[in-house]
């Protein structure tokens, strides 16, 4: 009489569960309803890429994990396309925000390498850009810029590249001319406070705020005989 072959120890039974339903969810989703009360929630996409699920099925746990897998990848895609649609990110700042939305990070990793090579995120652009912007609508200084560059993750030497050309002393002369227009009637040591302090919160250092403040005081003064003269 022959004896029933023992279970190997490595290879235990494969357990399933039966699709009990399929049903549409809206926003080209499909809801699968398991026999052990699981219910998972999946977009078309992901099951064109895993394969599809149909009433009756029989589903073993490694087949779950890669419908759910697939269908992280279309939920990091979609997440991102969003995220990007609102304004350019860098790399560090794209996968923080997938990874609060509870995007594994395999799969965020994967989409980032999947953007990166599609040309949707660069941060040696993000960093020429964002210099760029800066200086158009909130002139400060380079290091000011190299401090809120390298907080987005940007490597240093492309954060050196994107700031190379920003020179501090024109900045903060054209911010104190625009501060220094409304304080006309103040002392020369009222503006100069003033002027540099506004100065060093855009983040110069006191030497070029300071000089840039009393280049600015010059030039007021020596303007207000010209205008009484016209006036005259």
């Amino acid at each position: 009489m022959s004896l029933p072959l023992p279970m190997s120890m490595d290879e235990p039974p494969s357990h399933t569960v039966t699709v009990e339903a399929v049903r549409p969810a809206g926003h080209r989703q499909q809801l699968i309803v398991l026999s052990d009360g699981r219910e998972l929630l999946l977009h078309e996409e992901a099951l064109a890429a895993a394969g599809p699920v149909r009433e009756g099925d029989a589903l073993t746990e490694e087949r779950i994990e890669e419908l759910e897998h697939a269908n992280w990848r279309v939920v990091a895609h979609e997440a991102a396309l969003r995220l990007l649609s609102l304004r350019a990110r860098s790399e560090r700042e794209l996968r923080t925000r997938l990874e609060l939305r509870g995007i594994p990070a395999d799969v965020v990793g994967a989409e980032i390498e999947r953007l990166r090579e599609a040309g949707l995120i660069d941060d040696e652009k993000f960093a020429a850009a964002w210099v760029e912007e800066r200086r158009r609508t909130s002139p400060r200084s380079r290091r000011m810029l190299r401090y809120e560059l390298l907080g987005r993750g940007i490597d240093p030497e492309a954060v050196e590249r994107a700031t190379r050309a920003v020179e501090d002393l024109p900045t903060a002369l054209e911010l104190a001319r625009q501060r220094g227009g409304r304080l006309r009637t103040t002392s020369e040591e009222e503006f100069i406070a003033n002027v540099g302090g506004f100065l060093r919160r855009r983040g110069f250092d006191w030497e070029t705020a300071r000089h840039a403040a009393r280049l600015a005081w010059v030039e007021l003064r020596s303007a207000e005989p010209a205008a009484e003269a016209s006036d005259a």
